[in-house]
C-alpha cells in the first residue's frame, strides 16, 4: 500500500483525483491501493521555550540566552491535528511505501517530512512534485515520483531556517521585551531575522521623511525654433556657475532669471546630434513578488491577499504555482503555448491581448539554465470560470504578462540635441518605431519630461533661435510613503540600501529579505503587533515600532544579515553547505546580540513616566490573580508612587487622607485603610512608608496605638 501525505486537503483530493478517484472518508481518500492523506499545514511545531525547562516559564535575563541540547517538535494545538495525526499514523504502521506530496518549496518538503519522522515511519519514502495542477501536469507528476532522499537538502535548508528562526526569534523577544517592561511597557515586542529589518525599512523610510527639508530650486526650459519648427530643451547648468546647490541645480532665482533674460530672443547654434536605436523586450512573466506589486500598485490589493488569491488560482488548476521567485520559463513548456493562448482567446477581458500573440515569437522567458526550483506564474490552459472579483484580476495580470512573451519589442529612437545659446541647454525626445508589447501594456518605466516630442532633424551647427523661455519653481520631494507593493520590491531588491560594493553585489544575486512565500505574512505580523498601521493605501511606522527599532542592535536590523542567512540556506539546499555549520554559527552569536538587545546603548523611554521622579511605571502583579497595579522602579530609592491599573495602563491615583494621628515612631500623619482580605475591616498605617512602617488596628475609626508595631 502507497500512502501519499499532501500538503493541504484541496491537494490530497487533486491528486486522488489524478490516481484514479476513490471515495473521502474521515481524514483521507481510499484509491484502491493508494491511501492519500493531507496535513494543513504544519500538523507539528517547534516546542517553545518553556517547554525545555521550568527555569524558561518567566522570562528572565538570567535564562538567557536559550539554546535547547536536543531539538523536539509537538503537535499543534489547533482544533483537528491530534485526530489528523492519528490518522496518517495508523496507514504508516501499514505502508509499503510512503509519498510526500507536500507543495514543491522547502517548506512543503519539511512539513511533510516532519510528519513521517515524528510518526515513526523508516520505510520507503518517495517524493511527487507537482508545480502544476492541472490534468496533465498532475498525471505526468505521479508517473515520475522520485526518491525522497534527494531532496533532503532542501529539507535541511527549510530546518536551517525554522530553528534559527527560532534561536534568534525566541532569545531576542524576550530579550526586547524584558527591556521593555523594565521601562513600563506592555505585552510582548516580537523581534524576527526578517520581520526587523523589514520593520526597519519602514521606521528608515519615515525619518527621511520628517527629517527631510524641502529646498527650492529652478528649471528653465527653452523654446526654440529652427524655421517654422519649434521643439523644447532644457538649461544644463555648468558645474562650476555660481547659484548651484549640492545636485548641480540652479537654487538662486536671481540667476535663473538671468540665465532665461540673457538667452530669450538669441541666436544659438546646435553642438552635438546623437541617435540611438533603443529595443526594449517584453517584460519578464510574474515570480510571486512582481505580481504583488503590480496587485498593488492596479486594484491596491495587500500582498497577502494577492497570495491567497494566486493560491486559490492555483489550486483551482487555473495557474501554476504561486510562491515563485523565479520569472523563467522551461522550455518545454513552449509546446502548451499554443493551446494556453488559444483559450485566453476565448477569455473575456483577454480577447485582445491574446489575439494580438505571435506564436513565432518567443520572449527571453523561456531559459533553462535561468531555471529554479520552480518557473515563472502561469495559466495552465484551463479554462477559468465563476472567478471572484479578485481571482478574475490576479488572473488578468498572469495571463496579460504571458501572452507578451509573444509579442514583438518595443523599438524607438531616442534623440538628443545639445545647444549653444548663452549657455548649454539640452533637447530630448523619441520617435516609436514599433511600438511591440506597449500596444497593450503600457511601459510603466519613467520618461524624461521631454522625451514624448519629436525632434527635427539637424545637424551640427544648424542655427536655432530662443523664442523664450520658462522659468519652473520645484520643490525637493521626500521619499514617498511605502505601500505594501513598494516595500515587497524593496523586500526583494534589498541590495539597493547597501553601500559596501561587495556586499551589494553579493546581495543582488540573494532572495533579500524573507522568500516570496513569507514577506506577505511578515508584513501582515508588523501590523497585527502594531509596529505599522495603514495610512490610506500607504504603510507607517507607529511609535512603538519606531522606538522598536531604535533599541535593536545594527546586525538584528541590518537587512544585510538576514539576506546574507537566504544565502547560507540556498546554499544549503544546493549541498554546498551545512545545517549544523549554520546553527553553530547562529549559537555562537546569541551572546553578542542579547548583550546588544539588554546592555547597549540607552534603555527604552519610559512608557509612563512617575509623575514623582520621572523613571518608569511598571505594571506588577497583584498576590490576587490576573490583578495588577502600577508601582515606580525608583521604589528601592524611596519613590512610593504607586495607581490601579486600568486596562492595562496606569489609572488615576486614588488620593489617601493623612489624619491627624501622629505616627508614634515618626510623628507622620496616619492613614486608614480598608483590609484587602476582610472587606469592611481596617487598619491604619503610616504615610511615611516605607521609611517607617508603623501600623496598628483601627478602633471606633480611630487608630488604636495599643497594638501600635513596625515591620
Amino acid at each position: 500500500m502507497r500512502v501519499f501525505i499532501a500538503e493541504k486537503p484541496s491537494l490530497a483530493g487533486i491528486i486522488a483525483q489524478g490516481l484514479g478517484g476513490g471515495p473521502k472518508k474521515d481524514g483521507f481518500y481510499d484509491c484502491g491501493q493508494d491511501i492519500v492523506t493531507w496535513c494543513f499545514g504544519h500538523l507539528f511545531e517547534p516546542v517553545m521555550p518553556e517547554g525545555y525547562g521550568e527555569q524558561f516559564r518567566q522570562w528572565r535575563r538570567d535564562t538567557l540566552p536559550i539554546v535547547p541540547e536536543k531539538w523536539r517538535l509537538e503537535p499543534r494545538k489547533d482544533e483537528g491535528v491530534a485526530a489528523q495525526i492519528e490518522v496518517i499514523r495508523s496507514f504508516l504502521s501499514r505502508a509499503d511505501c510512503v509519498v510526500n506530496a507536500g507543495d514543491p518549496d522547502r517548506e512543503g518538503q519539511l512539513l511533510v517530512d516532519e510528519v513521517i519522522e515524528e510518526c515513526g515511519y523508516t520505510g520507503k519514502t518517495l517524493r511527487v512534485w507537482l508545480t502544476s495542477l492541472n490534468d496533465a501536469a498532475v498525471a505526468h507528476a505521479l508517473a515520475h515520483l522520485e526518491e525522497n532522499a534527494r531532496y533532503a537538502h532542501l529539507h535541511d535548508s527549510a530546518l536551517a531556517r525554522q530553528r534559527a528562526d527560532w534561536l534568534v526569534g525566541f532569545n531576542a523577544t524576550r530579550a526586547m521585551t524584558i527591556k521593555g517592561r523594565e521601562a513600563g511597557y506592555v505585552g510582548v515586542m516580537g523581534q524576527g531575522r526578517v520581520q526587523t529589518p523589514t520593520l526597519a525599512l519602514v521606521v528608515n523610510r519615515d525619518k527621511a521623511r520628517a527629517d527631510h527639508r524641502s529646498q527650492v530650486f529652478y528649471v528653465l526650459r527653452g523654446t526654440f525654433t529652427h524655421g517654422d519648427i519649434r521643439f523644447q530643451a532644457t538649461f544644463a547648468p555648468d558645474e562650476t556657475m555660481s547659484g548651484l546647490d549640492d545636485k548641480g541645480r540652479i537654487a538662486d532665482q536671481s540667476v535663473a532669471k538671468g540665465i532665461a533674460d540673457g538667452a530669450s530672443g538669441k541666436s544659438g547654434v546646435v553642438t552635438a546630434c546623437e541617435k540611438e536605436l533603443k529595443v526594449k523586450q517584453p517584460p519578464l512573466p510574474h515570480c510571486l513578488s512582481t505580481l504583488q506589486v503590480m496587485a498593488n500598485s492596479k486594484f491596491g490589493m495587500s500582498a497577502q491577499e494577492v497570495l491567497d488569491t494566486a493560491q486559490a488560482l492555483y489550486e483551482k488548476k487555473l495557474t501554476t504555482y504561486p510562491r515563485t521567485d523565479c520569472q523563467y520559463m522551461a522550455s518545454a513548456e513552449l509546446a502548451d503555448a499554443e493551446r494556453i493562448v488559444a483559450m485566453l482567446r476565448q477569455v473575456p477581458g483577454l480577447e485582445d491581448v491574446a489575439g494580438g500573440c505571435d506564436l513565432t515569437l518567443k520572449s527571453a522567458a523561456w531559459d533553462d539554465g535561468k531555471l529554479g526550483a520552480h518557473t515563472a506564474l502561469a495559466p495552465t490552459g484551463d479554462a477559468p470560470s465563476g472567478l471572484s472579483e479578485k481571482e478574475a484580476q490576479v488572473y488578468g495580470l498572469i495571463a496579460t504578462v504571458y501572452c507578451l512573451q509573444f509579442y514583438p519589442a518595443y523599438q524607438y529612437q531616442a534623440q538628443k540635441l545639445t545647444l549653444d545659446c548663452q549657455g548649454t541647454w539640452v533637447a530630448r525626445g523619441q520617435t516609436v518605431i514599433e511600438a511591440g508589447w506597449t500596444a497593450r501594456q503600457a511601459d510603466d518605466e519613467e520618461k524624461d519630461e521631454d522625451s514624448g516630442q519629436a525632434l527635427p532633424e539637424l545637424a551640427k551647427d544648424a542655427p536655432v533661435t530662443c523664442a523664450g523661455v520658462e522659468q519652473q519653481v520645484k520643490k525637493t520631494s521626500p521619499p514617498a510613503k511605502y505601500t505594501e507593493g513598494s516595500l515587497i520590491k524593496d523586500m526583494a531588491s534589498v541590495h539597493r540600501f547597501i553601500t559596501d560594493p561587495a556586499a551589494k553585489a553579493k546581495l543582488k544575486e540573494t532572495e533579500g529579505i524573507g522568500t516570496e512565500a513569507t514577506r506577505a505574512k511578515t508584513i501582515e505580523i508588523l501590523k497585527e503587533r502594531k509596529y505599522i498601521r495603514a495610512d490610506g493605501k500607504a504603510l507607517v511606522s507607529t511609535e512603538l515600532g519606531q522606538r522598536i527599532i531604535e533599541m535593536t542592535p545594527p546586525e538584528l536590523k541590518n537587512p544585510v544579515t538576514t539576506a546574507q542567512w537566504e544565502t547560507r540556506m540556498t546554499l544549503i539546499a544546493s549541498g554546498k553547505a551545512s545545517l549544523e555549520d549554520f546553527l553553530n554559527d547562529q549559537i555562537a552569536a546569541l551572546p553578542g546580540l542579547l548583550a546588544g538587545l539588554l546592555d547597549a546603548g540607552k534603555p527604552f523611554p519610559p512608557a509612563y513616566p512617575c509623575p514623582e521622579c520621572g523613571r518608569p511605571l511598571r505594571r506588577i502583579p497583584k498576590k490576587e490573580k490576573g490583578e495588577y497595579f502600577w508601582g515606580c522602579a525608583g521604589y528601592k530609592d524611596g519613590c512610593q508612587y504607586s495607581v490601579p491599573d486600568d486596562n492595562g495602563k496606569p489609572g488615576k491615583k486614588v488620593p489617601q487622607v493623612v489624619s491627624p494621628h501622629k505616627c508614634p515612631k515618626c510623628g507622620k500623619g496616619m492613614i486608614r485603610k480598608e483590609s484587602k482580605k476582610k472587606k469592611g475591616s481596617f487598619f491604619w498605617s503610616c504615610s511615611g512608608y516605607p521609611a517607617c512602617t508603623g501600623l496598628c488596628f483601627d478602633k471606633g475609626g480611630k487608630p488604636d496605638f495599643s497594638t501600635f508595631k513596625t515591620k
